[in-house]
């Protein structure tokens, strides 16, 4: 999801936003608007097997192929343009490796109620312990495995009880319905 500000506003700064597990950008509809109405530049990609990507996560082995869409976004940026990360919830992880990929290219890293990684631990540790934690009940979410050998990532894949009460109980029920329907 790609929104430019109109050519007149391009002083503004390029904010790329990057959504959490189980939506895609789309999931930034309400900010995108208000900060291109602000004059900023605005990118909202889809990590793979993720909103419109239409791969299945059985074909997204690794995190960093999760990633890839952020990853190629930043690759093909122009020398010298620094870019303003946003991630929420997952997207902190993805963020993180970006930045280390890419710290030319970073001008500001914002964790929004997002995992961030440390530098000694696997990026897949904050979320392991998140899980082993218990401090979520899951209540309808789904967590599928994607081989019988265990070798690709378990999918995971929010319910709409999960949903409204846990992720989007103060949003209004149109947010909430549009929300469901666009669940991975």
């Amino acid at each position: 999801m790609e929104m430019e500000a109109p050519a007149d506003q391009a002083s503004g700064k390029h904010i790329v936003l990057v959504h959490g597990a189980c939506v895609g950008g789309w999931a930034w509809f309400k900010v995108a608007t208000r900060l291109r109405d602000a004059g900023h530049r605005v990118s909202a990609p889809d990590l793979a097997a993720s909103g419109v990507d239409p791969r299945p996560l059985r074909e997204v082995p690794t995190f960093r192929d999760y990633t890839k869409p952020l990853l190629d976004l930043l690759e093909c940026l122009p020398p010298g343009e620094k870019v303003v990360l946003v991630g929420h919830s997952l997207g902190g992880v993805n963020i993180a490796l970006a930045c280390e990929l890419f710290p030319e290219k970073v001008a500001a890293a914002v964790f929004l109620s997002a995992f961030m990684p440390d530098h000694r631990s696997s990026p897949a540790y904050v979320l392991e312990k998140f899980v082993e934690g218990g401090t979520l009940d899951w209540m309808d979410t789904e967590f599928k495995p994607q081989d019988p050998e265990g070798k690709l990532p378990t999918a995971m894949q929010f319910g709409p009880l999960v949903t409204r009460a846990k992720f989007l109980q103060l949003c209004s029920p149109e947010v909430c319905e549009i929300t469901n329907l666009s669940l991975c």
